[in-house]
């Protein structure tokens, strides 16, 4: 059976084929629970915000542009959904400052186990913008242009972003 391609999923997903659009859940459920979780830090949260993202995709699969990386878009609307839930729990809760040992490997050594702890100990020291890209660049693997559209910001702020969240983390880290 020959796999289809996004394009046809997308375009019987616009009749409201919820079968179909299953298939490109599939595609990206992954990726997109591993951004919403370098995020919000909270797996339940991250399901959540990965669930609400692909729901909202799906409602608004008539506003998404052909022209564009179908994975941009649909990275732009898990990090508003992410960026909007750290807003709300940010009014009625403080944030705290969560470990996230499921991303590292269960085959590193204690070494490399304790260093990544440590790097995502201070990732999550930034502020949820920096963290976005910090996730996309080096998570995700995203281009400057993807996650300036992803972001809804110009591709210099990017650039900026990414800058201050290096230089943020290297001061954390020494």
């Amino acid at each position: 059976m020959q796999t289809q391609s996004e394009a046809e999923l997308i375009a019987q997903s616009l009749t409201g084929d919820t079968a179909t659009y299953a298939k490109l859940v599939d595609r990206y459920k992954n990726a997109i629970y591993y951004h919403c979780f370098a995020i919000v830090r909270d797996e339940d949260a991250a399901e959540d915000m990965a669930q609400e993202a692909f729901i909202a995709a799906f409602y608004s699969l008539k506003t998404y542009k052909p022209q564009y990386r179908f994975s941009t878009w649909l990275f732009k609307i898990a990090t508003n959904k992410c960026l909007g839930y750290l807003q709300a729990k940010a009014k009625t809760i403080a944030a705290s400052d969560e470990l996230i040992a499921s991303i590292v490997s269960v085959h590193a050594t204690p070494h490399e186990w304790a260093e990544a702890q440590e790097l995502h100990d201070a990732v999550h020291k930034l502020s949820p913008k920096h963290q976005a890209v910090i996730s996309l660049y080096y998570w995700q693997g995203m281009a400057y242009a993807d996650i300036a559209q992803t972001l809804g910001a110009p591709i210099n702020s990017v650039r900026i972003w990414l800058l201050r969240a290096k230089q943020r983390l290297r001061k954390e880290l020494s």
